[in-house]
Order: structure tokens, then sequence, then C-alpha cells
């Protein structure tokens, strides 16, 4: 009897852990753009909020306070001109480095770094500053301004080419929400992946 109703605990726990595992996790598939990404949680609003034609994505709204974003996902696609950002798989070293030099001495984000996407495909995640240094035409500190909110993004191209953006909007830039928008990132698939 002993050993039937520590199987039975025991098989409780597992159904318990799995349910949780899952808990919050919704496949998301654009019906307009073809793409995949798995998210933290059904989004509550999609929305396409470019108004220029060539601009094209969509704004994944999970939490909000009116129009107010609590947190979300703007994922553009062809978000960059392919000649303006190195290839961080195939382009040299030195090149990556400078580029990524670059966006570091721009006092506008907190952190600039190279990571993995996915297996074989690296992209840029930059985190944007709470703080910005404004300086006079002569270089001088003028002042600081305070932002209002933060926000990340990851950059890459996909295995098809093609140049993604995805920026995560949220009150919140906690280790929950970092991991859960890396974990996100790395089950991006573009309709034209190979």
């Amino acid at each position: 009897m002993r050993k039937i109703f520590l199987l039975a605990a025991a098989l409780m726990v597992m159904l318990t852990a799995t349910a949780f595992a899952d808990d919050g996790v919704y496949e998301y598939t654009s019906e307009t753009y073809g793409f995949k990404i798995t998210c933290p949680a059904k989004p509550i609003v999609v929305v396409n909020p470019f108004e220029d034609p060539y601009q094209k994505g969509e704004l994944l709204v999970f939490a909000n306070e009116g129009m107010k974003i609590i947190y979300g996902y703007q994922i553009l696609l062809d978000a960059f001109k392919d000649n303006a950002v190195p290839d961080f798989n195939a382009s040299n070293r030195q090149f990556i480095d400078a580029y990524l030099e670059k966006m570091r001495e721009d006092d506008a984000y907190e952190y600039v770094e190279l990571v993995n996407v996915s297996k074989g495909n690296r992209g840029v995640m930059a985190l944007t500053a709470k703080e910005i240094t404004i300086l006079n035409d002569k270089g001088e500190v003028e002042g600081t301004l305070v932002a209002d909110r933060q926000s990340a993004f990851t950059f890459f191209r996909t295995s098809g080419g093609r140049c993604i953006s995805i920026q995560l909007l949220a009150e919140d830039f906690g280790e929950d929400n970092i991991n859960d928008y890396r974990k996100s990132i790395s089950t991006f698939r573009d309709a034209g992946d190979k």
C-alpha cells in the first residue's frame, strides 16, 4: 500500500511539474507574415503598428494598462539594410568588433553584446540606457536626460537572409523577463527560413 501511495505521490509531482513547465508558453504564428515565435504567454493584442508600407512587422502585447504597454514584443521584418550591418556569422571578427564598439560609444545604450540567437546563428542584443549624457557642440557635458523607460532589442539575420529585429517592451527588465525574451528569440522562425 505504501508503494502505491509513493508512486501516486511521485506521479502527481511529475504531472504538476509538467503543467507548470508548459504554463505560459504559447507558439505564435503570424497570419500576415508567416513567422513563428514561442512567447511567454498568448498575446492579448496583436497590432501592425506601422503606417509606412515599407515597414513590416507586428507588436505582440502580453500585458497593458490602457494604451500603455507593460510587456510585449515588437517584431520587425526587413529591419535593417543588409549592407549596413555586418553578417555576424560570416564577417571577419575585427569588422564585427568595430561595429559593436561604435554602438557602445553611443551613450544611448547601457550595453551591447554579440549573442548566440540560435544554434549557429549570432546577432546583437542591446539595452537602451536609462540615463543619456547630453553634449554641446564642443563635446562638453551639458546635462543628463533620464528615459521614461528602457527597451532591449536583438537584431540578426535568419537562415534565409532576412534582417530581423525583436524588441522587448517591458516595465520590468528583471532576470525572468530577459530570460523569457532570450528563449523566445531562439525559437524565431521566418517563413523563408531554409
